[in-house]
């Protein structure tokens, strides 16, 4: 409804996981995609690495619940044109579709200052930014509760590819074991 009130020739379609988002998308040719991170089987570093690379033209601003601190600089490294949480002020996410469909990206000024500083001081004061986008899906999974086993399958990787990565997430955190991982990310807000 707000999409409509702010841009009434707008036209919408509705995803609901991963599937259903690359089906519309190998149909129709979309300016803007409005991308949530916790959908029904959904990886969304999975998603977006595949809508910047199959559909390079789309531009996508993530409206999410997650903390913006923590994944908003990440997603905006994956290619993201913007970020900002769900409860962001109507005026705010008008305002951040239009910079984004003039070409620019957009962060909140909480995620700029964060973005600022950490450039400023030439790296992050938070250990999960340490790690690279596959040591973070694996990282994620770990907490949420997977084994190798199930993450191998989600993430369509190898057991070995899964441990090595394991292993090196586990060293650049600087712990030694999953409650140690599952701390760490609670501490983190992960």
């Amino acid at each position: 409804m707000m999409l409509v009130e702010l841009f009434p020739d707008c036209i919408i379609d509705e995803a609901w996981d991963t599937e259903s988002v690359m089906a519309l998308m190998k149909k129709n040719t979309y300016t803007l995609v409005l991308l949530d991170l916790v959908m029904p089987n959904t990886d969304p570093t999975i998603l977006m690495y595949h809508i910047k690379n199959f559909h390079p033209k789309t531009k996508v601003l993530v409206l999410s619940m997650n903390e913006e601190t923590l994944y908003g600089a990440r997603f905006i490294q994956l290619g993201a044109h913007g970020y900002l949480k769900k409860d962001a002020p109507k005026d705010e996410i008008g305002k951040a579709i239009h910079i984004i469909l003039a070409g620019k990206k957009y962060v909140s000024q909480k995620l700029a200052d964060i973005l600022l500083q950490n450039s400023l001081e030439g790296k992050s004061n938070r250990p999960f930014d340490r790690l690279s986008t596959r040591e973070f899906q694996v990282a994620m999974y770990l907490v949420q509760g997977h084994t190798q086993v199930q993450i191998g399958d989600l993430m369509k990787l190898k057991y070995g590819t899964v441990n090595t990565l394991k292993q090196r997430l586990y060293e650049k955190l600087n712990i030694e074991s999953h409650n140690e991982l599952a701390e760490l990310a609670f501490i983190y807000g992960v």
